[in-house]
């Protein structure tokens, strides 16, 4: 291991690890809204009929946008051929651990600027999308790594050349 490949490393990282702003810019766009009604109870909503489902939409929205980009990125970082290897596959999953905690943070920031609080008008109104968990953020980093050693097994060439 040089300083070539910690340099890679360090720019595996960067790289990898800014994908989390357009992510989150994409979650934002597509989770679906909950639509709800003001209930009679102080400071209580209740869902449409079917809106109800939402919460786990975003979540799954979320999740299978992670995981592509997990899988997109391993693939992608198995192509740079000079700098295979295990320094790669750490930086490429701490990347996507940053990546996957600035898409939650940016994408929720931008849902909550989107979709102002209503409650208090009386008339139905959207709630933002929300993640009920911090958990998702892990799904890129699961993608990256898989994706990495299916080709790391794939390949079968001990010096990780092209196989």
């Amino acid at each position: 291991m040089g300083r070539g490949d910690v340099v890679a490393a360090v720019g595996v990282v960067g790289v990898v690890g800014a994908m989390g702003l357009p992510l989150g810019v994409l979650w934002a766009w597509l989770a679906p809204a909950e639509f709800v009604a003001r209930s009679a109870m102080p400071g209580a909503v209740l869902p449409f009929v079917g809106q109800d489902e939402h919460p786990f939409d975003d979540m799954a929205t979320f999740v299978l946008l992670g995981l592509a980009a997990g899988v997109l990125t391993g693939a992608a970082l198995w192509l740079l051929r000079r700098r295979r290897g295990p320094l790669v596959l750490l930086a490429a999953v701490l990347g996507s651990v940053v990546a996957g905690w600035l898409a939650m943070r940016t994408g929720l920031w931008l849902v909550a600027a989107r979709y102002p609080d209503l409650a208090s008008t009386g008339a139905p109104f959207p709630r933002p999308p929300v993640l009920q968990s911090a958990w998702v953020i892990v799904t890129q980093p699961f993608g990256v790594a898989v994706t990495y050693c299916i080709t790391t097994a794939w390949n079968g060439s001990d010096d990780l050349s092209c196989g």
